[in-house]
């Protein structure tokens, strides 16, 4: 299989016969778009219906995701190769003889065209192009915000992430719908699940506190941020449908 390339960290499953744990799968943002896909009742619906529907055409590249088995899912016919590899850039290092060889898709973030007078002695041309490339690399050290940058996947990252929101938003998503699903006597409220989820320890202390301005206080904060995850995820679910991953906008 030729040499293929991410922009974000693809996920690593070791051999057959000496697979990773599944937290190295969970270091790629790739992981994330497929669980995010999997709390899609919309989809889920799509793939229960055998891929028909509203979102059909996104069926046909992401397939059925209801078996709990990323692994499968990624490999299967070389899926998450195709539909998240960066496609190969048509660039060699080398001199354009003719119009003809110039590239209409090359981007100033992974080319550079340079004029080089040749009339100038070796020497100073070296210098000038050692000092341009160095610019030029300096400039385009760290990580990029990934909405400038060019990328050629099918399914493009829409935003930065950190790997460590992704799953927090979608944990406490998964806790509040399953407090939902519970009758209404044994469903905790939202500050409730931010004390399991220990979402700040100051505010967990004090909504248990025998004060009540305090009580108030912390359940308050806990709630918010709940309610907050819980906001997001339900935004990001809403525009996976759409192909789009991550936005909660």
């Amino acid at each position: 299989m030729p040499k293929v390339h991410f922009l974000a960290p693809h996920p690593l499953f070791g051999r057959v016969n000496n697979r990773l744990a599944d937290t190295y799968q969970k270091r790629s943002p790739y992981y994330w778009w497929w669980a995010y896909l999997r709390r899609s009742e919309a989809y889920l619906q799509c793939c229960a219906d055998g891929g028909a529907g509203a979102l059909a055409s996104l069926y046909a590249d992401f397939g059925d995701v209801r078996e709990d088995n990323f692994h499968k899912w990624w490999t299967a016919g070389q899926r998450g190769v195709l539909l998240f590899a960066e496609q190969k850039l048509e660039a060699r290092f080398g001199e354009l003889v003719s119009p003809d060889q110039w590239n209409a898709a090359w981007t100033e973030d992974d080319v550079m065209i340079v004029a080089v007078p040749l009339r100038e002695s070796n020497r100073r041309l070296k210098g000038k192009f050692a000092k341009l490339l160095d610019s030029r690399l300096h400039r385009t050290r760290g990580r990029p915000a990934l909405a400038k940058v060019t990328q050629t996947a099918r399914y493009p990252l829409a935003k930065n992430y950190t790997v460590q929101n992704l799953e927090r938003t979608l944990e406490a998503y998964d806790r509040w719908v399953a407090n939902q699903s519970l009758p209404k006597p044994e469903r905790k409220t939202l500050w409730e699940i931010g004390v399991d989820m220990r979402f700040n320890r100051d505010a967990s202390k004090q909504a248990l506190s025998k004060t009540s301005a305090e009580r108030l206080l912390g359940r308050n904060m806990l709630g918010a941020h709940v309610r907050r995850y819980v906001s997001q995820a339900e935004k990001i679910i809403k525009n996976i449908e759409n192909g789009v991953f991550p936005s909660d906008k």
